[in-house]
């Protein structure tokens, strides 16, 4: 049980996320020709904050965390949006797992290597080698804005049991999804976009294979299995977001989960479980 201490409550919960085991990386050696963009769409299911790096005053004197916007439109940053894709992707895929320097924690068959690419590095990019995919920034379209506190957030700790497991990190680590309504408050003032905001941007590839555009598609959320979060306070239920786009690509994500290996979909059916909203929380007493 971990206690969270806001400035009224103590808010008591068991773990709001779970893992998606680690799979063997693969050399991926395969070129591929396919190009073209992807129209997207991305609904929000429960607020989302993404701080621009400004603070604001409100009329009453307290200070807040701006949302990021351009010309006082809010945006999705492309560069955090494929950072969420990519690490979903990564989980459902024979990657390899980038690290810093060697860590004994880390599986040996999920070591980085320089030399030989992944199916995710030869997709997204990675020292040296330039990423095939560019995500716009998503506009906000619709939508709506508001301030809230929020609890405080604090830096996890890797090395704590929860990460761990036969002395090997156990994951990916995935936050669960809550139904708007029971996030907490707390001291931390954000500017949130309401639910039912929505945004649209465009994902551009050039050079995959089809096994890779169906990948990406899945880890898009196309098929409408998993539902990605975003930004920040996900430990407290924000952030949840559907995304969608012409039926087309959403075959194509199908077209993943269909054709994978028996391994890889263990994965996939394991991360369902955590990031399909159709689970969310509905209450969170812990």
């Amino acid at each position: 049980m971990i206690k969270i201490y806001c400035r009224d409550v103590i808010w008591n919960m068991t773990k709001p996320y779970d893992f998606v085991p680690f799979l063997k990386c693969k050399i991926y050696d395969e070129n591929g020709t396919l190009e073209g963009r992807i129209p997207i769409k991305v609904k929000v299911l429960t607020p989302v904050h993404i701080f621009s790096g400004h603070l604001k005053v409100q009329e009453n004197g307290k200070i807040y965390r701006e949302f990021i916007k351009v010309n006082r439109t809010p945006i999705i940053p492309g560069t955090s949006f494929k950072g969420c894709v990519r690490t979903i992707a990564e989980s459902v895929s024979h990657s390899c797992l980038r690290t810093s320097q060697k860590d004994k924690k880390v599986p040996a068959d999920k070591q980085h290597d320089e030399k030989h690419r992944c199916i995710i590095c030869d997709m997204f990019g990675s020292m040296g080698h330039r990423s095939k995919v560019r995500f716009s920034d998503l506009v906000a379209v619709n939508y709506g804005t508001y301030v809230r506190g929020i609890p405080r957030s604090f830096k996890p700790n890797p090395e704590s049991g929860y990460y761990i497991e036969n002395g090997k990190y156990k994951g990916y680590k995935f936050y669960k999804h809550g139904v708007d309504g029971i996030q907490p408050t707390g001291p931390i003032l954000c500017e949130f976009v309401t639910t039912g905001a929505e945004f649209e941007g465009e994902v551009l590839y050039s050079g995959l294979t089809h096994k890779q555009l169906a990948l990406l598609c899945f880890a898009l959320g196309l098929s409408g299995d998993i539902h990605p979060k975003i930004g920040y306070g996900k430990a407290f239920f924000y952030g949840s977001i559907a995304i969608s786009s012409h039926p087309e690509w959403a075959d194509k994500a199908r077209q993943y989960i269909n054709e994978c290996s028996h391994e890889v979909k263990g994965n996939i059916d394991a991360l369902i479980r955590i990031l399909n909203y159709n689970n969310a929380l509905k209450s969170y007493d812990g």
